[in-house]
Formats: C-alpha cells, structure tokens, sequence
C-alpha cells in the first residue's frame, strides 16, 4: 500500500513539475511555443527528485490524521516543507536549474509552492473521489440489507 502511494504521489509531483515547467518557460519565451524545450537530461532528474520528495511526503504525513493534535500535524507539515525545499534545492543546484543567489532562490521556492499547491490539488480531488465512491458503495449496501 505505502509502495502505490508512493507511486502515486511521485507521478502526481512529476506531472506538476512538468506543468510548471512549461508555464515558467512560456512566460519567460513569450508565445513562441517552440522555445519551451525541456532538455532530455531533465526528464529523469525529475523523476528521481519527485520520488525523493514522494518518499518524504508518504513518511511524514503517514498518520496524520484528526487522531494527531493539532500541534504535531503543524510541525509534520513545516518539517515536509522544509525537506521538500531542501531536496529540491539541493537537486536543482547539482542540475544546475538556478542560479545560486537570492534571486534564483526565490525563483525556485516559488516554483515549489507552486508544485506543492499543485500537487495538494491533485491529491485532495482523488482522494475526494475515493471518498465519495466508497461512501456510495457503502450506502448502496447499507439500503441492500435493509
């Protein structure tokens, strides 16, 4: 199960990367379309650094739930937000995807936020769905035995 949720939350990242990605590189070319190439070498870094951070979401957000008080679920999310900016930025720097300094920093935070805004969409609408067809399922039965 924690294997599939990982797998799940790396693609959902990855596919967020890749949408801002291509927004940034949009609006930093203008509508010339054809000036938004993403180097081939990207492609995998991608994959890898969402699954570190897919890695890292599943292990500190696993159990956190209504059972954990409000105080641990607040310093769960500031620790995820901190690991998920530190692997980023430390990949990036290595991938050479900004230029080291305050500028490229903020840049590359933003993009974070962004990915992770993204991302918490993304999961919070599937696991809507989930959500909504269980209880249905549940309700369906319910009427069944009565």
């Amino acid at each position: 199960m924690m294997v599939k949720k990982i797998l799940n939350v790396t693609s959902v990242i990855s596919a967020a990367v890749m949408v801002i990605y291509f927004v940034t590189r949009l609006i930093y070319s203008g509508s010339d379309i054809s000036r938004t190439q993403m180097p081939v070498t990207d492609l995998p870094a991608i994959l890898v650094i969402s699954f570190i951070c897919a890695v890292g979401t599943v292990l500190i957000q696993d159990g956190n739930d209504e059972t954990v008080s409000r105080r641990e679920s607040l310093l769960r999310y500031i620790i995820h937000i901190i690991f998920l900016i530190a692997v980023v930025l430390i990949g990036g720097y290595f991938l050479g995807w900004y230029t080291p300094g305050i500028g490229g920093i903020l840049i590359m935070v933003i993009s974070i936020a962004l990915v992770y805004a993204f991302t918490f969409f993304m999961i919070y609408c599937n696991s809507k769905k989930t959500a909504d067809e269980v209880n249905k399922k549940i309700k369906e039965r319910t009427e069944k035995n009565d």
